[in-house]
């Protein structure tokens, strides 16, 4: 049952806001703001934009507390809790904090005093102190009369279609503040929308803490897949070795190769973190080494696919376009690559189908799915993204010739499947 308290707001409803949103909706009242008109429509329709977020749940928002924010930002001033979740994207390889930045300023003239905003947005260590600090401590006092917190999202898209699914209110909560009541506000709303709640030592800590969870996975895919290369010039399958060293119980962490990395937080995560370190004149490594093998790793499917089509006129189909599975995201997928590349041979017509994704843009023209009741009629079927919904057997069964980059027909022998 909902509290009878105070108003929150949250700005962003895209993957991070959206989940975000419901599950304090369950609670506490809250108001959700967003830039994008198609958005809201969809909502006070009922209708879910995210994968991983029904219809039915959206139907438990109450419709009058959605908001387009170049039309009602002045509700912001009756909420005590301002929480934004916005994208904080590359510009030229170096961190983009302008849509934070754009919201802090549309929302400076609404803010009163006691309210506390929270970012959960992606950041360089040191970006809450940089953006917010100077210019709310112009109009408050940060501790005394405004609070200004940290807490980094840990959604993991794709798992409530995941057969393992993760509750999102079981993942522990990092928190940061400020000051110390800027930690006591924080902990005082999140100690009852999530199970367990971790107290960074700083922001900047958790800051970094988010960064660091990501360069972990993007160091340790670019090391698989360094090694998928290596296992195939010797002929054998990296998914065997892989379910193999998984079964040590201690010192080992399982990571799965696949035909490159995508979303927003692998490819960029890393270069935030990278460009911080330049800023402290130290040139990084191992994230280097990462981010470049995991770019390379597309670029070598891409030779294996066309090392097998061999000049031939070739009908391709791409199963999944989006960057993991179970999702409709489709940001730096290695899917859009590889098909950008098919297209520009000649001879080689490509289709896609992803039970996700409707189209995607390629070369500024619009390319659209198809729905495959006899994968035969393909020359060649490419597995970029196993998502559940994939009817394996029928895949097997009829195509011609099957290029797997998951690892999902790894115990098959038959010869028309060439493992990657």
């Amino acid at each position: 049952m909902k509290k009878k308290k105070d108003i929150i707001g949250l700005i962003g409803l895209g993957y991070v806001g959206l989940p975000l949103f419901l599950l304090i909706n369950k609670k506490r009242k809250i108001y959700g703001f967003d830039i994008d008109q198609r958005k809201i429509d969809l909502l006070k329709n009922n209708k879910s934009y995210i994968s991983d977020i029904s219809n039915k749940e959206i139907r438990q928002i109450k419709k009058d507390e959605i908001f387009n924010m170049k039309e009602d930002l002045h509700k912001i001033s009756s909420c005590k809790y301002i929480i934004i979740c916005l994208p904080t994207p590359l510009k030229k390889n170096n961190p983009d904090m302008s849509y934070i930045k754009n919201a802090l300023k549309a929302i400076f003239p609404y803010l009163v005093k006691d309210q506390t905003i929270i970012l959960e947005s992606s950041v360089y260590p040191g970006a809450t102190e940089e953006i917010f600090v100077k210019k709310i401590n112009s109009k408050f006092k940060i501790g005394k009369n405004f609070f200004l917190a940290y807490s980094p999202e840990r959604i993991d898209p794709g798992k409530n279609n995941d057969l393992k699914k993760i509750t999102y209110s079981k993942i522990t909560k990092l928190i940061s503040g400020y000051t110390k009541k800027c930690e006591k506000k924080i902990y005082n709303l999140y100690k009852n929308i999530f199970q367990n709640i971790h107290l960074c030592k700083s922001i900047k800590v958790a800051e970094t803490s988010k960064l660091f969870e990501n360069i972990f996975r993007a160091v340790n895919i670019g090391l698989v897949n360094e090694m998928k290369i290596i296992t195939n010039k010797m002929n054998m399958n990296i998914h065997d070795v892989v379910e193999s060293a998984g079964t040590k119980p201690f010192g080992f962490k399982k990571f799965v190769p696949g035909p490159g990395v995508g979303g927003h937080c692998i490819p960029v995560d890393p270069i935030f973190m990278k460009w911080v370190a330049n800023k402290n004149n130290y040139r990084s490594k191992f994230i280097d080494l990462g981010a470049k093998m995991n770019l390379q790793i597309t670029d070598w499917v891409i030779d294996k696919i066309i090392n097998v089509i061999n000049k031939k006129k070739t009908r391709c189909l791409i199963l999944g376009v989006t960057y993991k599975a179970n999702i409709n995201d489709v940001r730096e997928s290695p899917s859009l690559k590889i098909i950008k590349k098919l297209m520009s041979i000649k001879n080689c017509k490509v289709d896609f189908m992803d039970p996700y994704v409707k189209s995607v843009e390629i070369n500024n023209k619009l390319l659209r799915g198809v729905r495959v009741n006899n994968f035969s009629k393909y020359d060649l079927t490419i597995l970029c993204t196993d998502h559940y919904k994939f009817n394996y057997k029928k895949i097997l069964n009829q195509s011609k010739k099957i290029i797997d980059t998951r690892g999902k027909f790894k115990d098959s022998k038959l010869n028309k499947i060439i493992h990657l």
